[in-house]
């Protein structure tokens, strides 16, 4: 931990230009940084369901596609349930970023259920594959390790929960 007293900051170098707004300022970063950030994990999502579509069509067990298995199919359909709601909730927060006060809830909201729902879809990706999804070099083993991390970085999921029950008067 830094300590600092008597430090004198120029007041063209004070965050969001002038005192007392430090904490604001950083706080709409974050924000935006969720938002975006998370934006990006809808691609992720929609490269995921794309390969898990072209493998259950290719790969045939019992003479038919893998994808025509009820287990495989609703597994693949979830996945594009979850990628629709995730692209919903990062639009509406990235469409109130501008326009809104304050987005923390919106962004808290879309932060947790994009990165849940990643891990989620790398998740049945991987076992849609089943032995070689789990093979390092075959992208979905990789696809895991990268989702899990989204739960972590710009606040855990446990913290973006906190600050929906925060809003929620909790």
């Amino acid at each position: 931990m830094i300590h600092l007293d008597g430090v004198e900051v120029p007041a063209d170098r004070v965050i969001g230009g002038r005192e007392g707004i430090g904490a604001a300022t950083f706080n709409h970063a974050m924000n935006t940084e969720r938002i975006m950030l998370f934006a990006a994990h809808c691609g992720a999502m929609q490269r995921i369901l794309e390969g898990a579509i072209r493998h259950a069509r290719k790969r045939k067990q019992y003479g038919q596609p893998i994808g025509k298995f009820q287990a495989v199919a609703h597994k693949i359909a979830d996945m594009k349930v979850r990628l629709e709601a995730a692209r919903l909730l990062v639009f509406k927060a990235a469409s109130r970023l501008d326009s809104a006060r304050d987005v923390a809830l919106d962004a808290s909201i879309a932060k947790v259920f994009v990165s849940e729902s990643f891990v989620q879809a790398a998740q049945d990706a991987l076992q849609i594959r089943g032995g070689y999804g789990y093979m390092v070099g075959e992208g979905p083993e990789r696809d895991l390790r990268d989702a899990l991390g989204t739960t972590l970085y710009s606040g855990t999921s446990e913290i973006q929960r906190n600050i929906v029950a925060a809003w929620l008067g909790l």
